[in-house]
């Protein structure tokens, strides 16, 4: 059954709560999914729903008796504990008075609890108050970490509310469930959610400063979200990791390249050296081969700018982080091993002629060279 079930706790000639909505099996969409269900079941809609909660029970509580709880044996807190594998059934004290019984037992909320798989599927729209206690961290009830995902059919374009952290962290699940497979956000997502999502949060109402409230929500939200993620290290990627593993993948790649950038230095920086390495025709013409010598060089050199661009954004984590080291004594740091490897690369690119740099630099996006020369 879904996450958002809700069942009707009063009878019809009470007065309905404010808080309390219209059962989910009411509406079309629900009614339509249980028929669907006892279609595929050849059953009625009534034997399905039976079957659902005997094979719930069955989950939760294994062989309870149910006659134990029809008789005010067993205690919520018994449930609970048997459920989360804190107890068994032979440990249960049946005979004496539970101190919360089934009957007396009056819910915290109206909905049944979300679950993370639950948020990363569709479904239907979340109010901000499950959505924000969803996110809490898990000494507090909630389910946030790395790997929480919420999918955008559970959050409306109005839901959200002015209260940082939680809405930082819902945009930040709704981010990651746009991610490629790689793990990585491109900023322009980050960009799009921010406006579908926040825009309403601004308080201004005047015309003249509706745009300036706007683009205060706009830096506002897009930095709590980048901050809830990991910058993608690469000099040209506007983008981001969505979780701390992803970017420890992405870091040790960096690390590897490292190692080959250091290893191809003294041959991709010598034309002749080269030349001789890439199978190429002696009689072919000069220009050429110089030409295609400056595009792998330039490659090459690009390499650098992002393995230089990587330790300058993470040299803490490359300090402190457990990464595989080719060639390095065991108090050497990933960090350590970077710089090291870079600097025995640029020692020489410092001995190109100088108008190779020149032409190097016309083949090179500005943020690249900037990588290159920065300390």
């Amino acid at each position: 059954m879904p996450a958002t079930t809700q069942t009707t706790q009063q009878s019809q000639t009470e007065p309905r709560r404010k808080d309390v909505q219209k059962t989910f099996w009411t509406d079309s969409n629900g009614d339509t999914k249980l028929a669907a269900l006892a279609a595929l079941n050849d059953c009625s809609q009534g034997a399905l729903v039976r079957n659902l909660v005997d094979e719930a029970f069955t989950e939760a509580f294994d062989d309870l008796d149910p006659a134990h709880i029809e008789h005010g044996r067993v205690s919520v807190e018994d449930l609970q504990a048997l459920a989360n594998g804190e107890t068994t059934i032979e440990e249960l004290d049946v005979e004496s008075d539970p101190d919360t019984s089934i009957a007396e037992y009056e819910p915290d909320s109206y909905y049944l609890t979300v679950t993370p798989d639950d948020l990363a599927e569709p479904g239907p729209e979340l109010d901000w108050e499950t959505l924000r206690d969803a996110v809490k961290n898990p000494e507090d009830g909630g389910y946030w970490n790395d790997d929480l995902e919420i999918h955008e059919s559970r959050v409306g374009e109005d839901t959200l509310k002015a209260s940082h952290r939680p809405a930082a962290r819902i945009l930040t699940g709704l981010a990651r469930s746009r991610a490629y497979e790689n793990g990585v956000v491109p900023r322009e997502t980050i960009d799009d959610l921010v406006d579908t999502y926040c825009l309403h949060l601004t308080n201004r109402v005047a015309d003249a400063e509706q745009e300036r409230g706007e683009e205060h929500i706009r830096e506002t939200y897009t930095n709590l979200v980048t901050d809830q993620l990991y910058e993608n290290p690469s000099p040209t990627a506007d983008s981001y990791y969505c979780s701390k593993d992803a970017l420890q993948m992405r870091l040790q790649t960096e690390l590897d390249m490292a190692q080959s950038v250091a290893e191809r230095a003294d041959i991709i920086t010598d034309f002749d050296a080269w030349k001789l390495t890439d199978d190429a025709d002696d009689d072919d013409e000069t220009n050429e081969l110089r030409d295609k010598w400056e595009r792998d060089l330039a490659r090459w050199l690009k390499d650098i700018a992002r393995a230089k661009q990587t330790g300058r954004t993470y040299a803490t984590e490359l300090r402190r982080g457990d990464y595989e080291i080719d060639h390095a004594d065991e108090s050497m740091t990933a960090f350590d091993a970077v710089h090291a490897r870079l600097h025995d690369a640029l020692e020489a690119v410092d001995d190109l002629p100088a108008d190779v740099k020149t032409d190097l630099i016309d083949r090179l996006d500005d943020a690249v060279v900037t990588a290159i020369a920065g300390d």
